[in-house]
């Protein structure tokens, strides 16, 4: 008497005599072909009950050329295991594992569902509403690219979804994946948003106060952007329907270029970064050349030391006046009817339990203040404070900020300076990663098995290297001013020491 058919559902570990109907919806490869690959699957019964199905290397030769998406199968006898892995692309408590007595048999079973993705809301994810542990399929249209890096070991590219509810959600692909999306970009050449449907994603849990992002699963993701896929041609009726706005798609200004222009910029936020990798505050205290990295990190504290919080500069070339009193005329040449102050400032930076100090400039200064060095003092003098190395109030509107940095270590003068800075979140969380990886090592996992309960992972390194800034030379202040977000690398090539700002040469003043 045949066996009769058994339910995903009703699998609990009992028994491994199974008998199951199934269409194979998700197929994916791991490791090297004909050495050590095995294969990730996902079945699905007549109820529409799922399953993780894995076959190893050694029952792999044997049923390879017969496993195709989307195909109908019956299958018999296979081990069942508890279905507790780091990362699970299906809920259900079991997975099935090949063995050597496992029954594989292609039919026709057209009354068996094809693949229902399980799309995340954006704004479940963001308010930290999900299953740790469990993948996610999602769909979004792109809004914005944050940040790319092609070059060496870590490709990757960090960009912002929006979703039906216009919630946006950070998203980062990594090397194949980043790779398929770049030459998308390259290629494209509508006007159109650029709709992206990801399956078997990892959700990022939230640090702090870095909402949770997602990103690829080594091999078991599937990459889908502006195909003609019903979910896609659904979702994209439905932000026409809903009259959300998608930013236009742009166009690279060559076949495999790194230079992308139009309504979504790579550029300002992509130069945050350049060639720098990242440190955490433990590497920074260690270094002993000159660097340039990048890092995050609280300001919490206004160090006072032998120098004061602003000094006298020319108006034109901004070099540090020693001149007593205005008016004067600068070295370079420029008449100075009245004095111009700018910003320098030691803060301490901490993150997690460590602490450094770091050297602000006046850009940083005062887009994070919002009031120039001269306005500061002005109030100050109001108030009947005339001495200029006292600390104005104002300061203390730094305290607190949570930023990503771009410094230059600079040991001789025992100082980081500070190049740039940015409250972007999204920045902060791709400076976040990087700093993940490069303690910890971290990896994204999408489980293989062996039949115990011992598990072997599949890996995606996110290790991050990349060859250092040219060191630059630290200026006072650029000449042209821009927004500290949107600066780029370009700096001058005077270097300034501790003793080049020396307190005692600053006067008094009474008036600006």
């Amino acid at each position: 008497m045949a066996r009769s058919l058994d339910k995903i559902k009703n699998i609990d570990g009992s028994k491994e005599t199974l008998k199951l109907t199934v269409r194979i919806t998700d197929l994916w490869f791991i490791g090297t072909p004909n050495k050590s690959e095995q294969a990730g699957m996902v079945f699905v019964d007549s109820d529409g009950d799922e399953i993780h199905v894995v076959c190893k290397q050694d029952q792999l030769k044997s049923w390879k050329m017969d496993f195709k998406e989307n195909c109908t199968y019956v299958m018999h006898n296979c081990k069942v295991l508890k279905n507790n892995d780091q990362y699970r692309v299906c809920d259900h408590q079991f997975k099935l594992v090949f063995i050597g007595v496992t029954v594989v048999r292609q039919c026709v079973q057209e009354d068996l569902p094809f693949r229902k993705y399980r799309f995340a809301g954006f704004a479940d994810v963001v308010a930290s509403q999900f299953e740790p542990g469990l993948l996610v399929d999602v769909i979004g249209v792109v809004e914005e690219v944050v940040f790319r890096h092609v070059s060496g070991k870590g490709r990757r590219v960090v960009f912002k979804l929006k979703d039906l509810s216009q919630q946006l959600l950070s998203c980062t692909l990594w090397d194949d994946y980043c790779l398929q999306f770049l030459k998308f970009l390259d290629d494209h050449e509508g006007h159109g948003p650029i709709t992206v449907l990801l399956t078997h994603d990892r959700i990022k849990e939230a640090q702090g106060s870095y909402p949770p992002s997602i990103n690829n699963s080594f091999k078991a993701s599937k990459l889908v952007i502006n195909q003609p896929v019903m979910e896609i041609q659904e979702f994209n009726e439905r932000l026409a329907e809903l009259g959300i706005q998608a930013r236009s798609v742009f166009k690279s200004h060559g076949k495999g270029s790194s230079q992308l222009s139009g309504s979504i910029q790579l550029s300002s936020k992509e130069s945050f970064f350049g060639k720098a990798e990242a440190k955490t505050i433990a590497e920074i205290n260690t270094i002993s050349e000159e660097i340039v990295c990048v890092t995050v990190g609280t300001i919490t504290r206004i160090v006072m030391d032998n120098h004061s919080w602003c000094y006298t500069t020319c108006i034109q070339c901004h070099k540090k006046s020693d001149v007593e009193m205005a008016p004067f005329t600068c070295a370079c040449g420029k008449y100075n009817k009245e004095d111009v102050l700018r910003y320098r400032l030691e803060v301490m930076i901490n993150h997690g339990d460590e602490s450094t100090k770091f050297l602000l400039w006046d850009r940083e200064c005062s887009e994070l203040i919002g009031q120039s060095a001269n306005a500061v003092n002005k109030l100050k003098i109001e108030d009947g404070d005339v001495d200029l190395t006292a600390s104005p109030q104002a300061l203390d509107k730094l305290l607190g900020y949570e930023l990503a940095f771009k410094i230059k270590v600079q040991p001789k003068f025992r100082n980081s300076a500070v190049l740039k800075c940015s409250t972007d979140s999204s920045l902060i969380n791709v400076v976040m990663d990087m700093l993940a990886d490069a303690e910890t090592s971290s990896k994204i996992n999408i489980p293989a098995f062996d039949s115990n309960h011992s598990t072997q992972h599949e890996s995606q390194s996110m290790s991050v290297t990349a060859d250092h800034d040219q060191l630059l030379g630290l200026p006072l202040t650029p000449t042209k001013r821009q927004t500290f977000q949107d600066c780029d690398d370009e700096a001058g090539s005077s270097q300034i020491s501790p003793a080049q700002l020396s307190s005692n040469k600053l006067k008094k003043l009474g008036t600006i």
